[in-house]
Order: structure tokens, then sequence, then C-alpha cells
């Protein structure tokens, strides 16, 4: 005996009308937030793997970063080489090069002479700022006991001591890094050449990674996005330079030894906005404070206020408007995230990147191009 078919529930006209009121009833606005918000975290998604591969690969990435940073700087002396000097691509690239390297060594030789020459007279400074510190202590407002402080020493030396073996293994890993370094600064020698010399096959290359219907509109922005970064670049540099130039003017005049030194330092910083001269200023106005007391640290600190002011009023807007149109937020919020995310080398990177950015995906969705 079988039992018998069950023959499918009809789909009535009331049934049919529930499901659709159900559907009508998520509103316009909640299915448009549910669509970005979906895709939203897909490109999030994306974007941590990216970065999550790029820190693997942290000195890699950075080497290439630096060169695009080089070669930006360096193509308009390589364009002057090769109108100059016609024939092989390759000397116009070198010579720019080995122009930028020598610059650079210089630059380093400078540093490292200043600091080895005015080293015992720095010492010097440093052990009577210690000795007036401890002498504040005991004589000033805190009236600390010489026990206390001893104390306070003891405890110090007792730390380091207990993680000596700390300071040997890092000891070990800073050797073993720089002959990472030295890998990566081949890599940046190697990489800034061929995109010096074949940039334009370079990128010929990439273009063919994408559809052929999107190749000049890819083009076109591409172009764009690097005439911005390479405008960036270029403009920083001039910035760092008025920065560097100026702040060690103030120290020659105070007579405040490494000012040379230090305004080389203020260059570098220079190139992280906002963050960098901060904190190569707040140096220079310790050394300041150890030369020659409150007065000349507080020329000094005005001083870099007054370049602060400077460069946000007068350099950016004269120098970056043509190639930056960032807001101080974005950077200063684009600086915090790289320096979180990859420390200094993050901070370096983040705004011309960002500007890099910005300008190709404006590009993108130009309905002109």
């Amino acid at each position: 005996m079988t039992a018998p078919d069950i023959p499918p529930a009809p789909t009535t006209p009331a049934l049919s009308d529930a499901r659709h009121a159900a559907a009508e009833a998520v509103t316009w606005q909640v299915r448009v937030g549910a669509a970005w918000t979906w895709r939203l975290l897909i490109i999030g998604a994306g974007l941590y793997v990216i970065t999550r591969i790029l820190l693997r690969i942290e000195l890699v990435a950075l080497a290439l970063a630096l060169a695009l940073f080089l070669t930006a700087v360096l193509l308009p002396l390589e364009r002057l080489f090769r109108r100059i000097l016609p024939g092989p691509r390759s000397l116009p690239a070198a010579l720019a090069l080995l122009i930028g390297l020598a610059v650079f060594a210089g630059v380093a030789w400078f540093v490292v002479w200043q600091i080895t020459t005015h080293s015992t007279e720095l010492g010097n400074q440093i052990t009577t700022f210690v000795n007036k510190t401890k002498n504040w202590l005991q004589t000033g407002p805190l009236r600390l006991k010489s026990s206390d402080l001893d104390k306070l020493t003891t405890n110090i030396t007792e730390t380091i001591k207990s993680h000596q073996g700390q300071l040997v293994s890092g000891a070990i890993a800073t050797v073993r890094t720089v002959g990472e370094v030295f890998a990566a600064l081949l890599l940046i020698l190697l990489s800034t050449f061929f995109m010096l010399r074949d940039g334009d096959q370079i990128w010929t290359w990439l273009l063919r990674l994408f559809p052929a219907r999107a190749h000049r509109r890819v083009d076109q922005a591409g172009r764009a996005g690097w005439g911005t970064f390479g405008g960036y670049m270029r403009g920083q540099l001039l910035i760092a330079l008025f920065h560097g130039v100026s702040i060690m003017i103030v120290l020659l005049i105070l007579r405040i030894p490494l000012a040379a030194a230090l305004g080389v330092l203020i260059f570098l910083g220079s190139f992280i906005p906002l963050v960098g001269l901060t904190v190569t200023g707040a140096l220079c106005v310790a050394i300041a404070l150890l030369e020659h007391g409150p007065t000349a640290a507080i020329v000094v600190a005005a001083s870099i206020i007054v370049l602060v002011q400077l460069e946000a009023h007068l350099l950016q807007p004269v120098i970056m408007s043509r190639s930056v149109d960032i807001h101080p937020f974005a950077i200063a919020l684009t600086v915090i995230t790289g320096t979180i995310l990859a420390g200094i080398p993050g901070a370096l990177v983040a705004v011309p990147l960002t500007a890099f950015l910005n300008t190709t995906i404006h590009a993108l969705r130009d309905p002109s191009g």
C-alpha cells in the first residue's frame, strides 16, 4: 500500500503579496547602506591583506619607495643630460644617479665630521646639564634628598645590568640588520637607475596588465599621479632646504655647536610633514639649552614656530598648490596612520602616496578623460 502523493502547496496571491511587502519593508536607505557596508568590508579586507604583505617585505617595499623618491627628484636632471648627451640612455641615467649619490655622500660625511669634531664638547655639556639637573632636584622646589637620587641612579644601573642579555641580542640583531641595509641600498641604486633609464618602458609594461579599452584612461591617470608625486617631492625638497638653512643660520648666530649638522637633521626631518620638523626642532632646542641656557632655547623654539607658520601660510600654498591638493587635516591623519603602521618609513611614504592616489583617482573619475 503506497502513500498518496501530496501535491505542493499552491502559491496564493496573498502569500506573494506578503513576501513583496516584507521586501518592501526594508527601506531604500537601508539597502544602500548595506550595499556600501559589504563593499567597504571587502575593500578593507583587501587593504589589510596588502598591508600585511608589505609589512612582511618591509625592507624591499621601503627600498622601492625610496627609489621612487630619488627618481622623482633626479628625473629633471636625467632629462637635461639626455638632451645634452644624445646616444645611449644609460649614460644620462648613470650621471644623474652619480650626482645624487655624491650629494648624499657629501652630506653624510659632513654630518659625521661635525659630530666627531664636537663630540667631546657636547659630552661635557651633557655632563654639566646632568649635574645642574641633579643640583636643581636637590635645592629646587622638589627638595629631593641625596640618598633618593643615589637610589634612583642605582636602580637605573641595576636595570641595565639585568637586561644585558637583551642588549647583546639587540646588538646581534643590529649586525644582521646592517647586512639587510646594504642589500636594500643596492636595491635602491639599481631600481633608481633602471627607473631613470627605462621608466617609459616600465610604465608601458604595467599598462599591459589592464584591459585594452582602459589603457588610455589609466595612462592619463597614472601620468597625472606621477606628475603630482614628482611635484610633491621636488617641492618638499625646496621646503626642507629652506628649513635646514634657516635653522643653521640661527644656530650659527647663537654659536651652537653642531649647527651645520643640526641644519642637515632639520632638512631630513622636514620630509615628514608636521611631525619631522617638530621632533628635530625639539632636539635643536635641547642642544641650545645645554649650550647657552633658556634664552637661546627660547630663540630656537621661536624660530621653529615661525618656520612652521611660514610653511603653512606661504611655502605650501606657493610651492605645493600646483602639485598637491590635500587638506592639512588629511595630511595629519595620513602621517599618523603611516607612523602607526610602519614607523618612520610609513610617515615618510604616507603623504606622497596619498597625493599620488588622490590625483590618480580624480583623473580616473574625470568623464572628459
